[in-house]
C-alpha cells in the first residue's frame, strides 16, 4: 500500500521550477481515485491469503465482505473528500476551516467505528468466532497502514 504518490497534492513538496505545476485538483482527486483502487485490490488479495476459509465460509464471506467493503468505501469517500479540503487550504488554513475539517475527521472515525460494529454480527453468522476475530484483526493491521502512511504524507497544520 502506498499514498506516498499523493505527497505532492497534499503540499509537501513545492514545484521546484516554474516549468512544474502544482497539481489540479482533479488530477489530485484522480491520484486519489487510483491510489485507493490499488489499496483495494491488495486489500482483498491479503484479506484471502490471510483468512484460510474452507469453501463452505467462502461461498457466505465474501458477498458480505463486499457488501462491507462497499459500506467502507462510503467513508472512505469522505476521508478523500476531507484530505482533498485540507490539501485546497493547507497554505492558507484558517481556525474555522481547521475547526470544520477536524469535527468532520472525529464524524468519520465515528461512523468507521460503527460501521464495524454494525457488521460484527453478520460476520459472526457465516464465520466462526475465531476467524471473525481474525478477520477484524487483517482489517485494522491494514487500516492501521494506511493511516500511517497518510500520517506521513499529509503535513501538520501550520
Amino acid at each position: 500500500m502506498a499514498a506516498l504518490g499523493m505527497q505532492p497534492a497534499l503540499g509537501q513538496e513545492q514545484p521546484k521550477t516554474p516549468a512544474e505545476k502544482a497539481p489540479t485538483a482533479e488530477e489530485m482527486r484522480e491520484e486519489i481515485r487510483l491510489t485507493r483502487e490499488m489499496i483495494n485490490n491488495e486489500r482483498q488479495a491479503l484479506v484471502t491469503q490471510a483468512m484460510d476459509l474452507t469453501p463452505s465460509e467462502m461461498q457466505h464471506f465474501w458477498p458480505l465482505y463486499r457488501e462491507y467493503r462497499l459500506a467502507s468505501l462510503k467513508v472512505g469517500d469522505r476521508i478523500a473528500a476531507l484530505i482533498t479540503t485540507y490539501a485546497d487550504n493547507y497554505q492558507n488554513l484558517t481556525d474555522p476551516v481547521a475547526d470544520k475539517l477536524l469535527t468532520e475527521f472525529v464524524r468519520i472515525e465515528g461512523e468507521r467505528a460503527r460501521l464495524k460494529a454494525q457488521y460484527l454480527p453478520k460476520f459472526k453468522k457465516v464465520l466462526p468466532p475465531k476467524k471473525v476475530a481474525r478477520f477484524y484483526q487483517i482489517e485494522n493491521k491494514l487500516d492501521t497502514v494506511l493511516l500511517a502512511e497518510l500520517a506521513e504524507a499529509i503535513p501538520l497544520a501550520r
